[in-house]
C-alpha cells in the first residue's frame, strides 16, 4: 500500500502565467527555460502518475489540489481477473468434455429467465445522466470523464451530460476555474453534481512532494 502523498510549491514563481509561450499540457518559461503543465483541472491520479514519471515537475495548481492528501482510487486487478477466467476455462472444459462423454437425456424444460448476479450486473454498460452545477446554476461547458473506460464528453443539455458507466467505474467532472470532482459508480442513477469555484489563487512553480507516515 502506498504512503499517502501531498504537493507543495515551496517557491511560487512571479512569471505571469498569460505571457508564457504555449506549448503542449501547458507553457513554456522562457525565464526558467521549463515546460509548465498545467493541473488546474487534472484529477489527483493524473497528478500523481505525472509525479512518478517526472522528478524535477513544474506545475500550475489550483490552491485547493497543495497540501492535502492526494487521493487516488485503488484500480482493478487486471492479474487475478484473467487467473480467474483462465481457471473459470479450464474447469468449463473439462466439464464439457465429461458431459459429452456420457448419454444425453432429452428433457423438456420451460423457459424462463436467467436471474442476472452481481457480478454479471457489474460489467454490463448503461448510460447515466450527470447534471452540472455550481452555486450559480448550470455549467454547460463540463468536460465528464470516465476514467475507468478512458472516455470522456462535453456534449450536454442545459447542464446534463449522458455518459456510458459500469459499476464501480471512476468518474471526473472538471469545470475551468472550479474543483475538479471524483466519484465511483456505486448504481447505475442518474446523478448531480455541485463544483465548488477554486477562487483566483493560481500556484506556480517547482513542485515538492511531501510523504506522510502510515497511520
Amino acid at each position: 500500500m502506498r504512503k499517502p502523498i501531498q504537493i507543495t510549491i515551496p517557491q511560487p514563481c512571479h512569471e505571469k502565467w498569460d505571457e508564457m509561450t504555449p506549448a503542449d499540457k501547458g507553457k513554456f518559461c522562457t525565464v526558467c527555460q521549463k515546460n509548465v503543465i498545467d493541473f488546474t483541472m487534472a484529477s489527483d491520479r493524473e497528478i500523481a502518475n505525472a509525479i512518478r514519471n517526472n522528478k524535477n515537475l513544474c506545475g500550475r495548481f489550483s490552491s485547493s489540489q497543495l497540501e492535502r492528501d492526494l487521493v487516488v482510487p485503488k484500480e482493478k486487478s487486471t492479474v487475478w481477473t484473467a487467473v480467474a477466467a483462465g481457471v473459470l476455462s479450464f474447469v468449463t472444459l473439462g466439464s464439457y468434455k465429461a458431459t459429452a462423454q456420457e448419454k444425453q437425456k432429452v428433457v423438456q424444460t420451460e423457459n424462463k429467465p436467467v436471474k442476472e448476479t452481481n457480478s454479471t450486473a457489474s460489467k454490463q454498460n448503461t448510460t447515466i445522466k450527470i447534471t452540472v452545477k455550481d452555486s450559480t446554476g448550470l455549467l454547460q461547458e463540463a468536460i465528464v470523464r470516465n476514467v475507468t473506460k478512458k472516455i470522456q464528453t462535453s456534449e450536454n443539455k442545459n447542464g446534463v451530460y449522458e455518459i456510458d458507466v459500469s459499476l464501480n467505474d471512476e468518474i471526473n467532472i472538471a469545470y475551468k476555474g472550479h474543483v475538479m470532482q471524483s466519484l465511483i459508480i456505486t448504481n447505475k442513477n442518474d446523478l448531480l453534481v455541485v463544483l465548488e469555484d477554486i477562487g483566483p489563487i493560481i500556484a506556480v512553480g517547482m513542485v515538492e512532494v511531501k510523504t506522510k507516515p502510515k497511520e
